[in-house]
């Protein structure tokens, strides 16, 4: 029996701006079956846009693999995955217009 492994990145997005898309970096989470994503908006506006965790098996093309969860200020959200389909995962911030703008930071565990 292979024990638990855990990958958690807490330097994955540091303070990015939330009056844009943010999109973070691929992750491959080939031998992982789980993930959560840590967001915290460490403004007190609340930015109109929702995160994501978007998947690619090609690693090229993403699509949503979570439901939209909207953002408040000062808040922290945990999105997760509890059942891996994909090989790649990434942290996505889809802004709409009209918005105030915020500062995300964003932490991700990995489990297998």
């Amino acid at each position: 029996m292979n024990p638990v492994q855990y990958r958690n990145v807490g330097s994955y997005v540091n303070a990015a701006a939330g009056d844009a898309d943010i999109t973070g970096d691929s992750i491959d989470a080939a031998q992982f079956t789980k993930v959560s994503f840590l967001v915290t908006n460490t403004g007190t506006n609340t930015p109109a846009g929702n995160i994501y965790i978007q998947a690619s098996d090609d690693n090229s093309t993403f699509v949503n693999a979570s439901t939209a969860i909207a953002v408040s200020g000062a808040e922290n959200n945990i999105i997760t995955i509890s059942d891996l389909c994909s090989r790649y995962i990434r942290f996505f911030y889809d802004s709409a217009s009209g918005g105030a703008s915020s500062t995300f930071t964003v932490h991700y565990t990995l489990k297998s």
